[in-house]
């Protein structure tokens, strides 16, 4: 357990998820946790002390959301850009409309939010950015062009964001997630001829013998923004049960 007691934190993209089980842990390691996303959580989430309709893509309502929770708060000390989609196209296949999309939420909306929220952390003394990331980030899945690319940004972006604003006492770091158990993953697995079967493959090559579970990324996440890791920043942690050690690997094989 990780004693966050009292500190406040915002969370991008937790109605469900990755995102809802890193509020289910923050909220159980003491933190006062407020979440946005398009939809409501449902069930709601026990301990929670604030949900708003937010779409990221919109910065301004995103910028707002920041402030106004930072307000009521009293300050902010963890940021969780979570909000993510992931569209399964090659480059040629993908649109325009796709491209805005994807980047929005992928991308910009991760540099809105970390904008909005550094001189409120600097005011306060410091805080912890974390940034979800993917194994896709350097280890390219095919038919993922840009979901991929922008997995490779926000992991140059956090980078930036530990360098420039060390000073101010704010940490920044990424979790690369692997495979985990989500409608994300299972919107992946769906390609395959053989859906159980594409699933049990993938499972026999991760070698702690189990594809991820929403709860391992939120360990992780609360580790990053406790004092236990008040070294380090900067850096992209790999949580995949030791998938990307291996040989290349396709999510659709069977």
């Amino acid at each position: 357990m990780y004693d966050l007691n009292g500190r406040r934190a915002l969370i991008t993209g937790a109605s469900r998820g990755l995102g809802r089980a890193i509020a289910e842990r923050l909220i159980a390691e003491g933190a006062r946790v407020a979440i946005c996303s398009r939809k409501q959580p449902d069930p709601v989430i026990k301990g929670i002390e604030d949900w708003q309709p937010v779409d990221v893509r919109d910065g301004k309502a995103l910028t707002d959301w920041i402030a106004d929770r930072a307000e009521a708060m009293g300050g902010v000390d963890i940021l969780v850009n979570n909000a993510g989609v992931e569209i399964e196209k090659t480059a040629e296949q993908t649109t325009d409309d796709d491209w805005n999309l994807l980047t929005d939420v992928n991308m910009r909306n991760v540099f809105t939010a970390s904008r909005a929220v550094v001189p409120i952390m600097r005011q306060g003394g410091g805080g912890a950015i974390v940034n979800l990331a993917s194994i896709s980030a350097t280890f390219s899945d095919p038919g993922l062009a840009i979901y991929n690319a922008s997995k490779s940004w926000v992991v140059g972006f956090t980078k930036s964001l530990a360098v420039d604003h060390g000073k101010d006492g704010i940490r920044a770091n990424c979790v690369a997630p692997g495979w985990i158990m989500t409608d994300m993953l299972m919107q992946t697995f769906s390609t395959a001829k053989n859906l159980d079967l594409a699933i049990e493959s993938a499972e026999k090559r991760h070698p702690v013998g189990r594809l991820g579970r929403p709860e391992d990324i939120a360990r992780a996440v609360a580790w990053l923004v406790s004092d236990e890791a008040e070294f380090v920043s900067g850096t992209m942690l790999t949580v995949d049960g030791g998938l990307t050690a291996g040989a290349p690997i396709d999510p659709a094989q069977n």
